[in-house]
């Protein structure tokens, strides 16, 4: 990795992780005081409804974005162009929404449903708005504005969202907070770069983006579908109370995941595709993140694997203690997710977008496997069969990496299973002494032990562990003089 691409990666990666570790605090206090306001069927409603728009993100971008930032010179004339195809695109999903929504309330057998969506249906012009502003931050890898827009938004979204729940505003509290976000975070992403739409457009520039675009678009439109259709499973085979526990749980999930896989899928592809001439680099760059991110994601899982029932009802409350099993099961696919998200982005960095839409293809298919099982046995099963899939394509992943980018496939192994070693033994523990040993000592005594198991074996996390101790120490240090 040349110095200047690795400055930039390092500097990027720092500020999207504090970012991410910022605004998923502050998401975490808004949804704890949401969740003791509000009900899971209200939480169902809106998981229900925020499928659809998930959806629509992808249709806005039609990959455009991802082909900006993989291509080194990009003239103003293909931004003002890109700004307008998402712009026109956004308008028409918005329209669609708002013509379905009833036939989609019927589909749930939920009339809630519809008239939340007519109003979220707003949220896709609105981020169509700030979606190139955002590309040009992220080529530049400008991540701390990126970051301080994230934070911005979600504070006022949760701000306007937890006033309207206090007022009884039900789950339109939470469709006040999804636009107030959408809104806000558009505000500050033209603010922050300066650049504006003019009035031109080429059809040349367009199209020149279609080759490599047009197979991340629908990689990414499978990934969208295939990652909200256990909500649409669920919400139509369970009850709506049961959609809120596994939504809880899947929405505490998911903040693990944006602070460990979507960091560095942000970060990682524009550093990765500075390096694709230098393959030695490239490939230093690659085990680097692999193994780093392995050895981190185990140090923070394992805690909260440990404390999960604490950590649900003493936040949440009582009400929401059937989320506690789904959150445990889903945890486990965090343990993958940054490693998919790694190989994805490097595949892509290397301009193979169309291989990368068949091992999205494959991923999707066994993404069905989930549904299977769900009808035939039940809601848990549904949980583990998602964990058992996602595993499953971990594996596919590293072979097509290990034939298509020529990266050791048992390098690749040995650098998922090391690390997580100790994570496995107190997992184990945790269900032999779970009633006799308080779960606190256990999660303090994981920490330990999994730091010295670390140093033991030289790993690359501990390195960064102890930097990252030391820059907070420093931290502390300055302030105190």
């Amino acid at each position: 990795m040349s110095k200047e691409v690795a400055n930039k990666t390092k500097v990027a990666l720092v500020w999207d992780l504090a970012g991410s570790f910022f605004r998923q605090f502050a998401s975490l206090i808004i949804s704890i005081i949401l969740a003791r306001l509000l009900s899971p069927e209200e939480f169902g409603v809106i998981g229900m409804s925020l499928v659809f728009i998930s959806i629509t993100e992808v249709f806005i971008d039609i990959g455009f974005t991802s082909g900006l930032i993989q291509q080194r010179d990009v003239k103003d004339i293909a931004y003002s162009s890109i700004f307008y195809v998402n712009l026109g695109i956004s308008i028409l999903l918005s329209l669609l929404i708002m013509l379905l929504a009833p036939y989609i309330a019927n589909f749930y057998e939920e009339p809630m449903v519809g008239s939340v969506l007519f109003y979220l249906a707003f949220i896709p012009p609105i981020a169509a708005l700030g979606r190139i502003q955002s590309t040009i931050l992220t080529k530049k890898m400008d991540f701390r504005s990126l970051t301080l827009r994230n934070i911005f938004a979600t504070v006022a979204g949760g701000i306007v969202g937890v006033a309207a729940a206090f007022m009884d505003f039900g789950v339109y509290s939470l469709v006040v907070q999804q636009i107030t976000a959408a809104v806000m975070s558009t505000f500050l992403l033209w603010y922050a770069t300066g650049w504006r739409p003019k009035l031109e457009f080429s059809f040349k520039e367009v199209k020149a983006l279609l080759g490599y675009s047009s197979y991340v678009f629908f990689d990414q439109v499978l990934r969208q579908i295939f990652n909200k259709i256990d909500t649409i499973f669920i919400g139509k085979a369970f009850s709506t109370a049961t959609l809120g526990f596994y939504s809880r749980a899947e929405s505490l999930k998911a903040q693990i995941d944006t602070y460990t896989s979507t960091s560095l899928r942000k970060v990682m592809f524009p550093a990765f595709s500075a390096l694709q001439q230098n393959m030695e680099a490239f490939g230093r760059a690659y085990f680097k993140a692999f193994n780093t991110v392995t050895g981190l994601i185990a140090l923070l899982v394992a805690p909260i694997y440990l404390l999960s029932d604490k950590i649900i009802i003493g936040l949440l409350g009582e009400k929401w203690a059937p989320s506690i099993i789904f959150f445990q099961i889903l945890l486990f696919s965090t343990l993958t997710s940054p490693h998919i998200g790694i190989m994805a982005q490097a595949v892509l960095a290397k301009g193979y977008s169309r291989l990368k839409f068949k091992m999205g293809l494959a991923q999707r298919l066994l993404r069905l496997t989930p549904i299977l099982m769900g009808s035939l046995f039940g809601i848990v099963e549904f949980a583990i069969a998602v964990v058992v899939a996602n595993t499953i394509v971990f594996f596919v992943y590293t072979y097509v990496v290990y034939r298509s980018l020529h990266l050791s496939f048992y390098k690749q192994l040995q650098g998922i299973i090391v690390p997580n070693v100790m994570l496995a033994v107190f997992v184990v523990l945790y269900h032999f002494v779970n009633d006799y040993v308080d779960s606190w000592i256990l999660a303090g005594l994981f920490i330990i032990f999994d730091l010295a198991y670390l140093k033991i074996i030289k790993h690359e996390s501990f390195a960064m562990v102890i930097e990252g101790y030391n820059m907070v120490k420093k931290k502390i240090l300055k302030l105190k003089r």
